[in-house]
């Protein structure tokens, strides 16, 4: 799975959201609860689901299109006080037929455009 997770101020926020190839799959405010904890959200944000696939070669391509589109319509995340992740999301069985390759052009699109990167790998289940 690759998501896009975004954060920041609310004006800035809402002008992303407008030109956005896609609408947030989850979404929250300043101030709002963050879990059962009792802790609340520093800034308002919002995540964006880019590709699912079941083998993860399939996500570079999707994450290509996704970014293009958000780029030929003006979308970056290098305004201050902003912080975009791509978070990628494995299975521990994902990468077994084929690497996620992510190209060095790949990583150089996500610096212009502002986006750090996290893995997350999952266990597989026995």
């Amino acid at each position: 799975m690759a998501k896009l997770s975004v954060h920041g101020d609310d004006p800035t926020l809402k002008t992303i959201l407008e030109v956005l190839p896609t609408d947030p799959e989850r979404a929250w405010r300043k101030g709002e609860p963050k879990g059962t904890a009792g802790r609340v959200h520093l800034d308002s944000g919002f995540e964006v689901l880019i590709a699912q696939a079941p083998k993860s070669q399939v996500l570079p391509s999707r994450i290509r299109s996704y970014l293009a589109e958000c780029r030929s319509r003006g979308v970056t995340f290098t305004m201050p006080r902003i912080v975009a992740e791509l978070q990628l999301e494995l299975n521990g069985d994902d990468t077994v037929d084929a690497p996620l390759d992510l190209s060095l052009a790949d990583m150089q699109h996500l610096t212009e455009m502002g986006i750090s990167l996290s893995l997350i790998t999952r266990p597989v289940a026995a």
